[in-house]
């Protein structure tokens, strides 16, 4: 009998947000797998979600590279999904767990792709996380959003010259993974007299969390891989 599949959202980054959902999962399951870059040398999500994974959980990486080539990722979710598959068909209950939310820019939707093209009758259960955008402003005690206004998510800036018309047309505009271009988004809002009205997050709860409404004391400064910024037109 093949076991079941869960995608576990582990949130953005403190034990604590954890779902009580999330953690029934993790204290059942056979198999953790792990999401892994080639430059971790932790992984993220178990650094998270450990405290509620059991010692005889059997803990296995799975490949998550960080590149845009599609060939290269495609091999890899293929890769992976038949490292699970095999474990599945072993009768093993497997949770896959995922920083943020399992279904919101993570690999975790590719790899069930490829799993279910593998294991079409597969059983899948999926449990949502807290994302970053929302524990930052929860964190902070800032509303993404009231009443009519509208609130636009945008991942990993190419071309901050971009996002000129979006911030224009929405009043709150949150922009992940806002490292490789942090400069240029700066300037961007700075020339739009949004500036003042952004908030820098990275980190989030985690020990070196770090949280700045000075968006220019950070310009030419490294920026770590889990960071946004979030801005409201109408002022934080």
């Amino acid at each position: 009998m093949t076991g079941n599949f869960y995608g576990v959202g582990v949130g953005p980054g403190d034990p604590d947000l954890l779902t009580v959902r999330a953690i029934n999962v993790l204290k059942t399951a056979d198999v953790v797998c792990l999401p892994r870059s080639s430059t971790d040398n932790d992984s993220v999500a178990m650094k998270i979600a450990g405290p509620y994974i059991p010692g005889a959980a059997e803990l296995v990486d799975i490949a998550t590279p960080m590149t845009r080539d599609k060939a290269v990722l495609e091999k890899e979710w293929k890769r992976g999904a038949i490292k699970i598959a095999d474990y599945l068909c072993q009768g093993k209950n497997v949770a896959f767990i995922t920083l943020g939310d399992a279904m919101l820019f993570s690999t975790y939707s590719y790899l069930l792709k490829e799993l279910l093209l593998l294991l079409p009758e597969l059983t899948v259960q999926t449990v949502p996380g807290i994302t970053s955008f929302a524990g930052a402003a929860a964190h902070l005690n800032i509303a993404l959003a009231e009443g009519s206004e509208k609130l636009a998510i945008i991942p990993a800036v190419d071309e901050p010259a971009d996002l000129r018309p979006i911030l224009e047309q929405f009043s709150n505009v949150v922009l992940m993974k806002v490292a490789g271009k942090y400069d240029e988004i700066v300037d961007v809002l700075a020339d739009l007299g949004l500036k003042d009205k952004a908030v820098y997050i990275s980190k989030l709860g985690y020990p070196e969390q770090l949280v700045t409404f000075d968006l220019d004391s950070l310009k030419g400064l490294k920026q770590d891989y889990l960071s946004l910024i979030l801005i409201k037109r109408g002022g934080l």
